[in-house]
């Protein structure tokens, strides 16, 4: 059974999540890029990070100002990702959220 966290953002911390997924996602498409001239194996991972990449931007789009979300883990810690080089408020207050709802577990569904 799946453990899902709960988190809330605000407008302020939405923006820099979205922002930084959009970036993050726009790299990853790049990545893909370079890696096709490799291995086949290096073009098969590249395409699974782009593609989890884009499915989070698209998810985080649909997220809305105090909206109570129950996300798994592994998303969680994917959008904490984006906002590894973002110093702005937004940013640091998201990542204190995403801390905070990893740091209390999990919730059953």
């Amino acid at each position: 059974m799946p453990e899902f966290y709960k988190v809330s953002f605000d407008e302020d911390e939405l923006g820099a999540i979205r922002r930084g997924c959009d970036i993050r996602s726009g790299h990853e498409d790049r990545m893909l890029d370079e890696a096709a001239g490799g291995s086949l194996e290096g073009v098969v991972m590249q395409e699974s990070r782009a593609d989890d990449m884009l499915l989070i931007k698209g998810t985080v789009d649909i997220f809305k100002p105090g909206q109570t979300i129950l996300i798994t883990m592994e998303d969680l810690r994917m959008i904490r990702s984006c906002l590894d080089d973002d110093d702005s408020p937004g940013a640091k207050s998201a990542v204190k959220k995403i801390d905070a709802s990893l740091a209390s577990g999990a919730e059953r569904r």
